[in-house]
């Protein structure tokens, strides 16, 4: 049996050596395996916004080509989930929708035209390095003239169009399919809480217009044969209450969507674990979060690393960070959040180079060693190395981690030690006490083979 460790931390970056199981050290914090474990994860992934699109069209083929090896084969991070934009975001060069006709409720109009420049196409370029991702769509907003105040930009969803709406939604799943780009699930709208003060393309929905919504793309869906999930909310861990009124209120919405998508800017997504506790056949998905340029932007991998474990240990389904590429100043971007939104990958506009943020080296560390047949454990500290009372209020962070069976000989552990000094560890695998020390603000994956 032999084990090896990848770590990074503020010297190293998935730095690997070989680790030894050890005799029992009673100083060292001691790490447990759970009993209980569940499988069916569908992975990790990104968002591909049309941003992230224009930025990788500018690069070389070749080039472009390598970088999306890297990040989305089998031999690279493997990356397996992405999701696409339903017309512009905020992270776009330019505002449309698929039907800018006014009330052309007949969508005579409806045209994809705009993504078929660069969208599409980079889109492609992904499916044929790994044809089996796993995209999600998501509108930032219905048509202007669906809405309150005539603009993509803020406002509210008018109910009297929220069959036409349906229909539009239709139409765009049909029309990336005829561009062999199978759409597997819809949120009914990104943000659903927000209209971001008329500053960007953004829709506030009352729960009911949104139930409503969804059942009725729920059974327009299955008028047209459609396998298309759908995910409601897709907005912030804070206002879990909502999405619990929503599906205990509005008759027939738990069995129209499939799953609850969430955000990581508010609340906490222990928050989120009442929804799976009341309704066990939804999923729950992380569909949006990733690095900001001007907050540690090449070195969060602690961060990103510990929502990705409490994601699991919640029993997500899915994993999706945000841009998968913008420029040094955080754009192209048609939203008030310029320069603060970092890509995954960083593209200097003035010297083509590419820069990594720290949440790709916490995909690294564990997006490819997890499939859906995975079983996940989740690992916890033992009681005994709880707070530190004599050092209030500093105090320790707990170590957060999970270990991965993929029966297939080998075992996998992942652990972040979030805190700004080195902490000696052991953990039992396969009746084998390992040792392992975790350096300050460090992220590791410890492979042990039979």
């Amino acid at each position: 049996m032999s084990a090896k460790i990848r770590f990074t931390d503020k010297d190293h970056s998935l730095t690997e050596r070989e680790i030894f199981a050890s005799q029992y050290v009673p100083g060292a914090v001691a790490l447990q395996v759970s009993d209980q474990s569940y499988s069916g994860f569908d992975g990790f992934g990104v968002a591909i916004t049309p941003s992230s699109c224009y930025e990788l069209s500018l690069i070389d083929p070749s080039e472009r080509k390598e970088l999306l090896q890297r990040i989305y084969s089998k031999d690279g991070v493997g990356l397996s989930v992405g999701r696409i934009c339903v017309a512009s975001s905020d992270y776009s060069p330019e505002i449309y929708s698929y039907d800018d006709y006014p009330f052309d409720t007949s969508l005579e109009h409806f045209s994809i035209e705009r993504d078929e420049k660069y969208i599409i196409p980079m889109i492609k370029e992904i499916l044929e390095i790994n044809p089996d991702i796993y995209l999600f769509a998501s509108p930032w907003s219905p048509p202007g003239w669906m809405k309150t105040g005539g603009s993509m930009c803020g406002g509210y969803m008018r109910e009297q169009y929220v069959d036409c709406y349906a229909d539009y939604m239709i139409k765009f799943i049909k029309a990336y399919a005829e561009h062999g780009i199978k759409v597997s699930a819809i949120t009914p709208q990104n943000e659903t809480n927000t209209q971001q003060n008329g500053k960007m393309p953004a829709c506030i929905w009352h729960p009911e217009i949104e139930a409503r919504f969804i059942k009725l793309l729920r059974q327009k869906l299955q008028e047209e044969n459609l396998d298309v999930k759908i995910w409601m909310y897709d907005h912030n861990f804070n206002d879990t209450e909502r999405v619990l009124w929503s599906l205990e209120n509005c008759k027939g919405l738990s069995e129209a969507c499939d799953g609850v998508a969430f955000h990581y800017y508010a609340g906490s997504i222990e928050q989120t674990k009442a929804v799976k506790e009341a309704f066990p056949n939804l999923e729950l998905h992380f569909t949006e979060g990733g690095p900001r340029l001007t907050d540690h932007y090449d070195t969060d991998w602690c961060k990103w690393g510990l929502m990705m474990i409490k994601a699991l240990k919640a029993g997500y389904r899915s994993f999706t960070g945000w841009n998968l590429m913008l420029d040094e100043t955080g754009g192209p971007n048609v939203g008030p959040f310029i320069g603060i939104c970092g890509g995954l990958v960083t593209r200097d506009s003035r010297s083509g180079e590419l820069s990594y943020s720290g949440q790709y080296k916490a995909f690294s560390h564990i997006a490819p060693y997890i499939t859906s047949n995975s079983q996940i454990y989740p690992i916890s500290t033992s009681d005994a190395y709880n707070l530190d009372m004599s050092h209030y209020p500093i105090y320790p962070r707990e170590i957060e981690g999970v270990l991965i069976d993929n029966q297939d000989g080998k075992k996998t552990v992942v652990l972040v030690n979030p805190n700004d000094h080195a902490l000696q560890t052991q953990i039992k695998i396969n009746g084998k006490l390992w040792y392992i020390e975790l350096y300050a603000d460090s992220m590791c994956t410890i492979t042990v083979k039979e």
